[in-house]
């Protein structure tokens, strides 16, 4: 996978505007995980990222692809451990406050598809620093519609492009249920942006 990763990063073309280096919470739909990864690998160098990973097959996978990607991650308990998925939220808030870019899909690990819940919210506030909703359009590509997430695999010599939304910037103990919907509606926006850049000709 890390192979893989590092093969579309350096065949695919990339388009559009520069994606910012600060350091921010990244946040964009699990579909995009993949894609996501290959197009900071080669759009965003300097920062280390640091995501959730589940414990699983798949997890195992993903994590042993984020270490040879130099990437960092936390392991989250199993579905419906919510109180305990709070509390790695605030984990990879710590890691945040210590330099790090933490990395978020705030539909993962389970789903709803594209529902957005709380977890890149309390990162933030908690890490002092502020979302960046993301949306990745890759050409050609394949869309895996069995998987829950719909998920995108790019394929080599793709055409890649990110999208940005506007940052989010979440105050200490500031209420974040409001928060949600804007976080949901700015994911939206870019993942819509994302969409009809993939299905251009």
């Amino acid at each position: 996978m890390a192979w893989y990763v590092r093969l579309v990063a350096a065949t695919c073309q990339v388009r559009g505007a520069t994606v910012t280096q600060e350091q921010v919470v990244l946040a964009f739909w699990h579909e995009y995980n993949l894609a996501a990864a290959i197009a900071a690998w080669r759009m965003r160098r300097r920062p280390y990222h640091v995501s959730f990973s589940t414990q699983t097959f798949r997890g195992e996978v993903m994590n042993a692809m984020l270490a040879r990607l130099g990437t960092g991650f936390v392991a989250l308990p199993g579905e419906g451990e919510r109180s305990e998925a709070a509390r790695l939220s605030l984990e990879l808030a710590r890691i945040g406050r210590g330099g790090a870019s933490p990395v978020v899909s705030p539909d993962g690990p389970f789903g709803p598809y594209r529902r957005a819940k709380p977890g890149a919210l309390i990162v933030a506030r908690e890490a002092g620093i502020p979302i960046q909703p993301w949306a990745v359009a890759a050409r050609p590509a394949i869309r895996l519609n069995r998987r829950w997430d719909r998920h995108v695999l790019p394929l080599p010599f793709c055409r890649l492009r990110v999208f940005e939304g506007e940052p989010i910037r979440v105050v200490p103990r500031e209420p974040l249920r409001p928060l949600l919907a804007r976080l949901q509606a700015e994911l939206d926006a870019v993942a819509a942006r994302a969409d009809r850049a993939s299905e251009s000709r």
